[in-house]
Parts: structure tokens; sequence; C-alpha cells
């Protein structure tokens, strides 16, 4: 058995490990040496190159007599080598035992290529280090190819913001048509409301010098008068109402209102033009609405623009219901008609200001479409949301306003009603001795008509360093200013006034809405146009407080 293995070892070649290690290293280098897709080459560790395959012939253009012994440098631009990449290269393969980069990479020609590269630092056992083995590959097509392909997609998104743009300028040109075309329908509606009542208000006061108080024409002028001079104001409220909104200077004084009792008011102050076109306004109240807190003068705006609207677009005959319920936490109010209804395409701009269904040239109700955006405005200065609802033309429409309680414990009858009575005797401020600056003429005379009717002493003056002159000499029981005067306006007036005698009472006139301090300064504030009524009211509230 013994003699039979000896034979079969004699016959089988011994190879040596060095032997083995040397072969595989020839059978690794003609296997490199055959690739023509790779340049796979060895560079000695001080970066000369010591092999070259045919791949790298191929990609590089390099013979082997031609390149090996240069330094691997020769295939990086002079801003590489100025930057100190080959060496920087070699240092980090050292210190992590292989790097990898891609960039531009020179061949022969002084043509470049893009590279993907590969070096890996070799060791030989003892951990010396022998050299470094790099692999390039050429992928400039699949750059190009990226490149092409980012460039395709820049210019489709530079297509698309064009676009884009485009659909915007358009948008923008259509809503600047869109503006322009409301504006110049404002305008028109705006001139033909104040045009219309103007005709009655300059007709009937040219006939009045020729008509007997005793006629019942002469009512009827006064009358038309009135109403033509209210729906003026009217307009002009609104107008400067949303000049305010605009301007972020729409200003609320909260106090704490009943609830019902502000939308009867409101309910009162539109029956007469609701009975005049027999139309039956009822209402509907949950037992607890109770109190909250609000801006009355607003609120009460809010409910009667409402009101208005549903009269304005129900016919004759018609109905108009109010509603009001109460959660834990908002008070909802609904008015409904009737009436002619909302067409669903104009439903989500009925809000919108100056926005009317109807063209000027051919409505039939009149109106500066600024009462609904209004009410929008108020609503959510409140905190509140409005919503419009309609099935359509014919069938009537809903708004309900919703808004936060934020309720408070007040006392009985501490909530205030801005509607005063109406004159109860022609002696009302018997005695009441009265100073009224006003500069302007005609309304001088009819404020100075109304209080001495009621029965106060009034001097009258048209500014108010003539009135300071006056106050001098005689201290009334109550001043009455305007606050829009030359030379000395109505609030250095009051601080001079105050000067001479902190407790002398002064009652403001404007056309502008003051703030919370302004209005501190004044006994009262009264908006023009002046209610006679209100006037009195308000000259006896503070000069006959016992009154």
């Amino acid at each position: 058995m013994a003699d039979r293995q000896d034979a079969v070892e004699g016959a089988l070649p011994v190879t040596h490990p060095e032997e083995q290690l040397r072969q595989n290293a020839e059978i690794f280098q003609l296997l490199v040496s055959a690739v023509r897709d790779y340049a796979i080459f060895m560079l000695d560790p001080q970066g000369n190159v010591a092999t070259w395959n045919i791949g790298a012939q191929r990609i590089k253009g390099y013979t082997p007599s031609e390149i090996i012994g240069r330094h691997f440098s020769t295939f990086y631009s002079q801003e590489d080598i100025d930057n100190g990449k080959p060496a920087r290269e070699l240092a980090i393969a050292r210190e992590k035992g292989s790097v990898e980069d891609e960039g531009w990479r020179l061949r022969k020609d002084g043509s470049r290529f893009w590279a993907n590269v590969v070096i890996t630092a070799v060791y030989d056992e003892s951990g010396e280090l022998r050299g470094f083995g790099k692999v390039t590959r050429d992928i400039t097509d699949r750059k190009q190819a990226e490149e092409t392909q980012r460039a395709l997609l820049e210019q489709r998104e530079a297509r698309l913001q064009a676009e884009e743009e485009r659909r915007h300028a358009e948008a923008s040109y259509r809503a600047a048509q869109e503006a322009n075309r409301s504006k110049d329908e404002f305008l028109m509606t705006l001139s033909h409301e104040l045009r219309t009542p103007m005709t009655s208000i300059l007709g009937w006061s040219k006939m009045l010098p020729s008509l007997n108080p005793g006629d019942p024409l002469f009512q009827e002028a006064i009358a038309s008068i009135a109403s033509g001079a209210q729906l003026q104001a009217r307009l002009i409220d609104d107008i400067l109402d949303v000049s305010r909104i605009v301007s972020g200077k729409l200003r609320l004084t909260p106090e704490t209102i009943d609830v019902v009792r502000a939308i009867k008011e409101s309910v009162d102050a539109i029956s007469p033009t609701a009975s005049a076109k027999q139309i039956n306004i009822t209402m509907s109240f949950a037992p607890n609405l109770g109190q909250m807190v609000a801006d009355p003068t607003r609120l009460r705006q809010v409910i009667w623009n409402l009101l208005s609207n549903a009269v304005k677009f129900t016919p004759k005959h018609g109905q108009v219901q109010v509603l009001a319920r109460r959660t834990s936490s908002h008070i909802q109010i609904s008015v409904a008609d009737n009436g002619e209804g909302i067409d669903l395409g104009f439903l989500p701009h009925i809000f919108e200001p100056f926005r009317q269904a109807e063209s000027p040239r051919t409505r039939v109700h009149g109106g500066l479409g600024l009462g609904l955006s209004i009410v929008r405005y108020i609503t959510e200065a409140h905190g509140g949301t409005v919503a419009a609802e309609s099935e359509g033309p014919g069938k009537g429409t809903t708004f309900t306003v919703t808004l936060p309680v934020r309720a408070v414990s007040t006392p009985e009858g501490a909530v205030r009603s801005s509607f005063g009575d109406t004159f109860l005797h022609r002696d009302r401020l018997r005695d009441v001795e009265i100073v009224l600056v006003e500069d302007e003429e005609e309304s001088r005379k009819m404020l100075t008509a109304v209080l001495r009717a009621a029965g106060a002493n009034v001097l009258a003056f048209d500014s108010s360093t003539a009135a300071l002159d006056a106050i001098d000499r005689h201290m009334p029981d109550l001043v009455i200013t305007d606050i829009a005067m030359p030379v000395l306006d109505g609030y250095a007036f009051t601080r001079a006034l105050r000067k001479r005698n902190a407790s002398l009472k002064v009652i403001a006139l404007s056309a502008f809405s003051p703030d919370a301090h302004e209005r501190r300064t004044f006994e009262a504030y009264l908006l023009k146009p002046i209610d006679p009524f209100q006037l009195v009211d308000e000259v006896a509230r503070v000069a006959m407080p016992a009154a």
C-alpha cells in the first residue's frame, strides 16, 4: 500500500506556494491585460505608472512604452494638478485603503473624457506599501446622457414656468379687466344712486316756496326730501365703511347688549319699507337668547342690512322671517325670505364688494352692492361667520350670521339702546345755555333752529376762536362743536375749553367715525348727518342728567 502511494505522489508534479502565487499573478495579469472596457494599471508608491493594460491604451491613448514610468498626474488637467488633486487622492487611498472619484481626465491627444476612477492601496505581507491599483472607466456617454436628460428637464421646467407665468399674467390681466369693469359699473351705479334722490330733493325744494304749509303736497314734499337725504346719507355711510374696512380703520366698541332688543330695533327700522311693499316680517326667538358682547351699532347695521336686502328682493305680499337661537358659545341669527333668490353661479360672489348680479343699466333694484360685503366684514371683525343659501332664482334666500357670545354678567338694565325718544315737548331743553360751533353755514342754521325749538338758549359761531372769546365772557352749560374746522379743529378747541373749565361738557359733531380714545374725549359724539331728535336727546342726557 505504501509503495502504491509513493508511486502516485511521484507521478504528480509538486507546486511550491511561491510558484503558485507567481502563476496566479501571471494568470491575473493576462486577464487584466485583455480587458478592453476598463483601464486597469498599477502605480508604484510614488504614483508612477508600473503596468498598463489594453483597456488603458484604448481609453487613454498611450502605448505601454509611452506611459510606463511616467507619473499618473499626466491624466489630470493643469488646474487639478495645481489644486493638488493627484497627490490628495493617493493620500486618501493610503489612509482609507481606497478612494473613488468622478471627473474630467485627459487623453494623450488632449481631449477630455468623464471618468469614474477607483484607486486602491496595495500592501505586502509585512504591511509595506507596494503601490496602487487603479481602475478607470470612461462614462462620458452616460454623463452626456445625464446632462441631456437634465437639460431636457430644465427646458421642461422652464416651459412649465413660462406657461405658469403666462397663465398668471393672463389671470392678472383678466382680474385687472374685471376690476376696471367693476369700478366702471360701481361709478355708474353710484352716479345713479346719488342723482336719483337728488332729483326729488332739488325738485321739491324748488316747489316748496310756492306751496301752502297746509297743502297735503307740502307734507309730501317734506317727506320726499327727508327720504332722499336719508338715502344719500346711507350710501355715503356704506362707502365710508368700506373705506375704513379696506384701510383697517374700522373700530368696534363692544358692549353687553340684549340680543332680542337689537333684532327688534332693526326690524322696527325696516318696517316702514316692508309695509310699503306689504311684506310681512315675522320673528321667532329661542327662549334663552339673553345677552352677548358686541358693538351694538354695528350689530344692528348687520341685521338691518340683511333685512333691507331681504325686503328689496322680495315681491309684494312676500314673507321675511327672522330667527335667532343660541348655543353654548354662539348666537345664530337668520334672515330668510321667499323672494327672488340667487343664481347658483353668483352665490359664491354674493359677499364681494361692488358685485351685483344685475347690470347697472338694466337693473331693477337700487343700491351700491356694498351692504352684504359690509355684513361680512363686520361679522368677521366680531369673530363670526356669515353664509348665504339659495336654491336658485325664484326660490328665496336665507342669510345666517353666527357670532360668538362672549357673555359677561351685567346689572339689569345695563344694556343701552341707540334709539332715543322723540321730542316730548318743545321745552325739553328749557334754559339750557349752549354754545354751538359749526363752520358750515347751512348746518349751523339747522342745528340752531332745532336746539331753540327745544327751548335752549343758543349762541352760534362759525369758528372756534370766536367761540372761545364768547366763552371767556360767559360760561355755557354745554358746548357743541364740529370736529373738522380750519385754524382750530374740534379737538384743539376742546383742549382749550378744558383749560378754562375742566368740568365743561362738550358734544362733538363729525362726519368721521371716532376711535375709542377720541370718543372718550367728549360727553357724546354724533355722526353727521345729524338726526334732530337724537341731537336733542343727547343734549338732554348730557346737560340735564336728572331730567
